[in-house]
């Protein structure tokens, strides 16, 4: 897949303050003067000195995006664990595009990206997994972010398997190898405040975290609960957490925490 030179490249305080107003707003965000608003702020922030400024009709683009990507589907989706076993079974097949020669074991050197599998083009396997909900860990900050698209993948010689992926959000500079096994999952769940029954203490939950330096969305574990009653509409109970990340604790509302499907 060619990068595509035309993408937004939105800064990551950006693209976190669109995912906490879409959180909030929903389909609200699509309006001509949301979008206008964003996009005059984000183009007069310091933070964006140097840059391109930013269009209505990108930010747009990004909350249509992740509306789409959030919807629910009426179509099954593949399960994770069939995702990975789809994979592993792609890579035990791959030979040489040149010939039809013997099969490349997962032992093997380090697969190059000019070496696909056979049965299906690179287009109709990005096809595939696009339409997937995932995240992945960034090796850069350590948080998780929402997958655009899966634009290649790899095997090592340990036989494990790192995948390509574009962050949603942002250009293709900043795309990563990442360990499928590690570093890719099943989106979480953003809760309603209805839904904070859910939460247990020792739950793994992401979180977002926020100071100075950095605000991001991490792994942490939910330590203990202050449980108060409220509508369906509101929730006032607190969460105190421990980041895995560093192992800071901090206390969070509902808005802040997000499940890991079961």
């Amino acid at each position: 897949m060619e990068p595509d030179s035309d993408a937004p490249e939105f800064t990551l305080a950006e693209v976190l303050e669109m995912e906490s107003l879409y959180k909030e707003k929903g389909e609200e965000t699509f309006s001509e003067k949301c979008c206008e608003e964003l996009a005059t702020k984000f183009s007069f922030s310091a933070h964006r000195i140097g840059k391109e400024s930013i269009e209505c009709k990108q930010v747009k683009s990004w909350f249509y995006e992740k509306h789409h990507r959030t919807a629910p589907k009426d179509t099954q989706h593949t399960s994770f664990e069939e995702f990975v076993s789809s994979l592993r079974n792609k890579a035990s097949g791959i030979s040489s595009p040149a010939t039809s020669g013997p099969v490349v074991p997962l032992d093997s050197p380090v697969l190059t990206d000019t070496m696909r599998p056979s049965d299906k083009s690179k287009a109709e396997r990005v096809a595939e997994l696009t339409d997937l909900r995932y995240e992945a860990l960034s090796a850069k900050d350590g948080a998780w972010f929402d997958v655009a698209s899966f634009l290649n993948y790899r095997v090592l010689y340990s036989g494990e398997i790192e995948v390509r992926v574009r962050f949603s959000g942002f250009n293709h500079d900043e795309d990563e190898w990442v360990n499928m096994k590690r570093a890719v999952r099943e989106r979480s769940i953003p809760l309603e405040p209805s839904e904070c029954h859910k939460i247990k203490v020792g739950d793994l939950v992401l979180c977002y975290r926020a100071n100075a330096d950095h605000a991001l969305y991490s792994d942490a574990h939910v330590l203990d609960i202050e449980r108060n009653i409220h509508d369906a509409e509101s929730c006032s109970c607190m969460f105190l957490v421990k980041f895995d990340y560093d192992e800071t604790e901090a206390k969070v509302d509902v808005n802040q925490v997000c499940c890991r499907p079961t």
